[in-house]
């Protein structure tokens, strides 16, 4: 007995694998959109006033972004990720009432120290073992350009 080959048509193929896929899918996406840089950019912090920046606020926006926003937030409004978990709600960096009322001594202690060095909210840690004093100056310069007016 002779055995035949079964011959697919090989464009019927590439066709149920495309599909199977979701290449060429149902078109519910722009061509060309990458959602995995329109996530990446959900966490980036402002530029709004990135030419009125000082190079220290520069540095010290990246930082705060990976450090303080998870809480903060990344526009410093008390309303990051985290935010809900606290007993104690985050500072508002955007306050300039309160922020005017911090010197910047006060700030980079906060960040060093936590912020129970001030008798703020124990649940702020302390960031002195992992910033050093540079690059927590460079955080207290950032977090001055969030409050409206800026405080200097």
């Amino acid at each position: 007995m002779k055995i035949r080959p079964v011959s697919f048509p090989v464009p019927m193929i590439a066709l149920m694998v495309l599909l199977a896929t979701g290449v060429g899918g149902s078109g519910a996406e722009k061509p060309g959109t990458d959602n995995a840089a329109a996530r990446r950019k959900e966490f980036v912090l402002p530029q709004k006033h990135d030419a009125a920046l000082s190079r220290e606020a520069k540095l010290g926006r990246g930082l705060y972004g990976y450090y303080c926003a998870l809480c903060h937030g990344k526009q410093g409004n008390a309303d990051g990720f985290n935010a809900f978990n606290l007993k104690t709600p985050p500072t508002r960096h955007t306050d300039s009432i309160l922020m005017g009322t911090l010197s910047d001594a006060q700030i980079h202690r906060i960040i060093k120290e936590g912020g129970g060095a001030l008798g703020r909210s124990p649940q702020m840690p302390p960031w002195g073992g992992v910033l050093s004093d540079r690059d927590i100056a460079h955080v207290t310069a950032f977090i001055r350009t969030l409050a409206v007016p800026a405080k200097k």
